[in-house]
């Protein structure tokens, strides 16, 4: 079972600021942005702003489905999801957590970058 810790981990041992061109670059993966990873009913969502999206706009905030995995490749970090793979971008940043708590119903369980 994915964690959210698990992922956080993850995304802090393999992501890199100097990102190369990997085979998912020509794929059209959709990246997000302003992240976070949040545990809903037993299972890990990211929420962020999506780019990269065929069916959404650029920014627009969307919720995953329920992670299945993640991995690394050249500096980036991606998560699947049942149907999906994602590009994790930068995390959402203390500031706007601040700012912009309201948005979480439970920001106890969110994760928190420093």
């Amino acid at each position: 079972m994915v964690t959210v810790d698990d992922i956080t981990v993850f995304f802090l041992d393999n992501t890199s600021d100097s990102r190369k061109v990997t085979k998912y670059d020509f794929q059209n993966i959709s990246v997000i942005e302003s992240w976070v990873g949040l545990n809903k009913k037993g299972k890990v969502i990211i929420k962020g702003r999506i780019h990269n999206h065929e069916k959404y706009p650029q920014g627009v905030k969307i919720n995953t489905s329920s992670v299945t995995g993640y991995f690394s490749e050249r500096g980036r970090v991606y998560v699947t999801t049942k149907n999906s793979i994602y590009e994790l971008g930068q995390p959402f940043n203390e500031v706007e957590l601040v700012i912009k708590v309201p948005e979480f119903h439970h920001p106890e369980k969110m994760t928190v970058w420093k």
